[in-house]
């Protein structure tokens, strides 16, 4: 106010005179220039008269004014038991919470289950390869039996033939049966003895050499269906692999979050319990201890869901940025 403000109403006013009838309002609006009294009733109207408790102030200057909060000095147990119906919502919040991990859950156990069916098939495999490894074995072993007898009648016919001896045609035609094409035993005086006996020899030795080779066929056949139970076996390895990581993914940045969200609203219970044994109990004493708790807690769980935060601060009552009001 200027100087000629306060001159005009000093002017104005007589502390001597008698104190009049009228009202105060319109005392003081006879003693104060029209223009100066506008002014102060434009002032009071901005100016809210409400009396608040020490700390307080009206809640347009204390959180966003899209959100309505309660005063610190309102009781949490009055005429409505805030209490109950905070512990409700905490209960229906923490509900949600374990539905989306049960959810996450399933997810799991079905690529658990495909893992383990997975483990199934490739144990089954490596025991099919362990026994065509072993047959195989045997197949090689087989093979070099008949082949190494082909080469055997060969190479006593060669002999009998180098010695051309009635006794040494004789000695082949007993060891190995040699027969005519009638099926009687080839004689070792006949004159074609050599060509009778190279002949048979012969065929004796290609039957020997096609028994060997059916089982190099059968020791192949065993080594190509190895190979393709190994490349099934890396994909189903590859697979579990990656369902293996899908699994500790989940874990990591779904379910175990939702679990110390889960453990905040608990905490949050098991203090509004707490606060209702006590008749006096206030917003204020809420706020005062929700805060602090909830900064500590998010430093020591910073992976605790966002979602989670914003209603433990609208269960709180601690104020909230206009987005989330």
């Amino acid at each position: 106010m200027s100087e000629n403000q306060e001159v005009e109403i000093n002017q104005g006013f007589d502390s001597a005179a008698p104190i009049s009838s009228q009202p105060q309002e319109e005392r003081v609006a006879e003693a104060i220039p029209p223009t100066v009294y506008k002014n102060i009733q434009i002032v009071d109207e901005s100016i809210d008269s409400q009396s608040y408790f020490l700390g307080e102030v009206p809640q347009v200057n204390l959180v966003d004014p899209c959100a309505f909060l309660p005063l610190n000095s309102d009781r949490l147990v009055g005429s409505i038991d805030m209490t109950d119906k905070l512990l409700f919502e905490v209960g229906l919040f923490i509900e949600e919470e374990v539905a989306s991990i049960q959810k996450q859950q399933k997810r799991i156990t079905f690529w658990e289950d495909r893992i383990e069916k997975n483990k199934v098939v490739i144990k089954k495999h490596e025991q099919a390869i362990k026994q065509n490894n072993t047959d195989a074995l045997y197949d090689k072993k087989n093979r070099d039996y008949w082949h190494s007898r082909a080469e055997d009648v060969e190479i006593d016919y060669s002999h009998a033939e180098v010695s051309s001896r009635m006794q040494d045609w004789a000695w082949l035609i007993k060891k190995y049966g040699l027969k005519n094409a009638d099926g009687t035993e080839i004689s070792s005086t006949n004159i074609c003895v050599e060509e009778l006996c190279n002949g048979e020899a012969k065929n004796l030795a290609a039957e020997y050499r096609a028994a060997g080779d059916k089982y190099e066929n059968a020791r192949k056949a065993k080594e190509v269906e190895n190979s393709r139970l190994v490349r099934e076996n890396a994909k189903l390895l590859n697979t579990n692999d990656v369902l293996q990581s899908y699994i500790s993914s989940t874990y990591t940045n779904e379910i175990e979050p939702l679990q110390d969200g889960i453990l905040l609203l608990k905490e949050l219970g098991g203090k509004l319990k707490v606060f209702k044994e006590d008749e006096k109990a206030t917003f204020g004493q809420m706020r005062n201890w929700a805060e602090p708790f909830l900064n500590d807690f998010i430093k020591a769980n910073a992976r605790v869901p966002q979602a989670i935060v914003t209603q433990f601060r609208k269960l709180t009552s601690i104020p909230l940025p206009p987005e989330y009001c």
